[in-house]
């Protein structure tokens, strides 16, 4: 098999298409995660919750937008989408303190952002099926990466491309520059950034132990960028 063959190759973000079988698994994920917010916080908070996040977007809907235009991205669905993630995280924020809702929001995507996400992409063994692993899943996240650049949701660049390293920075995020406009940058850190925390590891790990993901800091969390490096660790 040829990386160029692998689903979704060449796609990103907002072009990546998902089958029935994953359509109906990100029902039921969002679901879980409904089921779980209800848990961690008792159903008459989450309904309040829902309220104002309710309440959140539609103030957010109407706001000027052009800043991200500008960088090419001009799909109000998937802005929306953008604005409901940060709204989230900032009504639960406002409602139980941002220290609880952040461990709240992380724990929520440790349980349910590899399942929502993965049905988009390749697996373990479609990489493997390419040859060698790490040689497939570096060109197909770069060139997804370039899409997304394209897209207007990132502004990346590429930092080292080398047998055992594909490290690039992400300069621009659609998400942080949301979350800036809501007032707080970091609200996006526990409603998506950590996701790659709960991914890319848990991806790299059921390839092999060899294999890992690195990080410094993020845009939410106040770094000039936030920084990707896989890894392949020789002698393990």
């Amino acid at each position: 098999m040829r990386v160029e063959e692998l689903k979704n190759y060449g796609k990103g973000l907002l072009n990546a298409v998902i089958d029935a079988e994953g359509l109906k698994r990100q029902r039921e994920t969002s679901e879980k995660m409904r089921q779980e917010l209800c848990r961690e916080l008792g159903h008459e908070v989450y309904h309040e919750l829902m309220s104002r996040v309710k309440l959140e977007v539609e103030r957010m809907k109407s706001r000027d937008w052009s800043v991200l235009s500008q960088r090419g991205l001009r799909d109000g669905r998937f802005i929306e989408g953008v604005i409901r993630r940060i709204a989230l995280m900032k009504a639960m924020a406002d409602m139980v303190g941002m220290e609880k809702a952040s461990e709240i929001q992380c724990r929520l995507l440790e349980k349910t952002m590899y399942e929502s996400m993965s049905p988009m992409w390749p697996s373990v063994e479609d990489y493997y099926a390419c040859g060698d692993f790490f040689v497939a899943f570096k060109k197909y996240t770069w060139v997804a990466m370039e899409q997304n650049q394209r897209a207007g949701l990132h502004v990346v660049e590429m930092v080292e491309d080398s047998p055992c390293v594909l490290a690039f920075n992400v300069k621009y995020c659609v998400w942080h520059e949301v979350a800036k406009a809501f007032g707080n940058p970091y609200l996006c850190y526990p409603s998506t950034c950590y996701g790659d925390e709960v991914t890319i590891p848990r991806v790299l790990g059921m390839a092999g132990p060899q294999y890992q993901f690195k990080r410094s800091g993020t845009l939410a969390q106040g770094a000039s960028v936030c920084d990707f490096r896989y890894e392949v660790i020789p002698g393990i």
